[in-house]
């Protein structure tokens, strides 16, 4: 009778979910400017790159589900909450659409949900004792840890995303300076620097130039945008720094050759702190190893020993 009641409370919350997600509320029209303008935005995404393999096919009817999810959350007071724009960012710089992260993050607490009753069902079948609340407790617990992997995730790839783009904004510095040195002005020296690799990150700034060539803006402006949108400082600093020698006319040669220095050494200090957290870490298997020698040296001598007694 338990597990009647189980299957049936299971197989019940499942068509709940299926029936909310396809009928999800009709949306607001900020809903669908938002969406308008993320389609717009499409193809000024990062393509597959470092950290960042394209997305899966995913099913509709999960679609539909994390669209119904996040539709719900950006109404929320969430929506204004530093998290969320953190989550934002993370998915501006890996390309991943919000909806597949919504979509992600519902299957996942679901799986984490049901995961233990079903489990708790098999070994019920099987002829096992558990008690029926131990499932229960263990999907509560699971449903939010699992929910919060693709987040975890997320935030990790974005993390190797913003290290490759701050590298690049390194070397563009570089170029632009050079661009300067030989006479061209900012905006040209810019837009050649952009034009010099086919690396996702430069592809990404020289798209924001192109566009902000052909809408008259300034191309600072597009790149503090950009690096705002993708949450790497170095490149709102070099927007700042920009502005000021479009505006005020500032030595902008100078000032962008320390700036290259300085993120170069930035650069070296990060590497050199990430090559003696990686020989922190390796002391303690290195420990064991030599302790594992020396018992496995030592062990016939003292085995002599303890037998002469």
């Amino acid at each position: 009778m338990t597990v009647v009641i189980v299957v049936g409370a299971l197989a019940g919350l499942g068509v709940l979910g299926v029936i909310r997600g396809l009928h999800a509320p009709s949306p607001s029209l900020e809903a669908l400017a938002a969406t308008l303008e993320r389609t717009v935005e499409v193809e000024y995404r990062p393509g597959p790159g470092p950290g960042g393999p394209a997305a899966p096919a995913r099913p509709e009817v999960a679609d539909r589900m994390g669209t119904a999810v996040l539709g719900r959350l950006r109404d929320s007071p969430l929506a204004g909450h530093a998290l969320w724009s953190g989550v934002l960012a993370s998915l501006a710089v890996t390309g991943e659409s919000a909806e597949q992260l919504a979509t992600k993050v519902v299957v996942a607490g679901t799986a984490g949900l049901l995961g233990p009753p079903v489990v708790w069902v098999v070994l019920y079948a099987a002829g096992s004792n558990v008690p029926a609340g131990i499932p229960i407790v263990v999907g509560l617990v699971a449903a939010p840890l699992c929910a919060g992997l693709p987040i975890l995730t997320l935030s990790e790839r974005a993390k190797v995303r913003r290290r490759h783009f701050r590298t690049v904004v390194g070397s563009f510095v570089d170029l632009v300076v050079l661009s300067l040195a030989g006479g061209v002005g900012i905006e040209g020296a810019l837009l050649a620097a952009s034009q010099v690799s086919s690396d996702w990150a430069v592809d990404q700034m020289g798209r924001v130039l192109m566009q902000a060539r052909d809408s008259g803006e300034s191309p600072w402006r597009a790149l503090g945008r950009l690096g705002h949108r993708f949450g790497v400082t170095e490149l709102e600093e070099l927007s700042a720094s920009l502005q000021l020698a479009g505006t005020e006319g500032a030595r902008i040669r100078q000032s962008l050759s320390a700036r290259a220095v300085s993120m170069r050494r930035h650069e070296q200090a990060e590497a050199e702190s990430a090559a003696n957290a990686m020989t922190e870490r390796l002391f303690l298997p290195g420990a064991l190893l030599l302790i594992g020698f020396l018992f496995f040296v030592g062990y016939p001598a003292f085995s002599r020993i303890l037998g002469g007694f």
